[in-house]
This record gives structure tokens, C-alpha cells and sequence, in this order.
């Protein structure tokens, strides 16, 4: 389980273990957000 940047709240997996979430930044230095926060922003 990977953890949200923003809120530190778990974020849950798909069945093909992709995050319900998205990915936000360039390179190595990408960030995860949930859609929660996303929304928020």
C-alpha cells in the first residue's frame, strides 16, 4: 500500500495493483495523491 503526500492516508490498490490515485511531478521526483486532496486542489 502506498501512502498519500498530502494527508498520509492509505491508498488502496486496483486488481492489476495499480493505485486509485494519481501521480503528480517529473521524473524521480513524483509525488502520490489521493483523490481526496486531489479534488481539494
Amino acid at each position: 500500500m502506498v501512502k498519500c503526500s498530502k494527508c498520509e492516508k492509505t491508498i488502496e490498490n486496483t486488481f492489476l495493483e495499480k493505485i486509485k490515485g494519481t501521480y503528480i511531478g517529473k521524473g524521480k521526483k513524483k509525488k502520490v495523491m489521493c483523490f481526496e486532496c486531489q479534488k481539494k486542489l
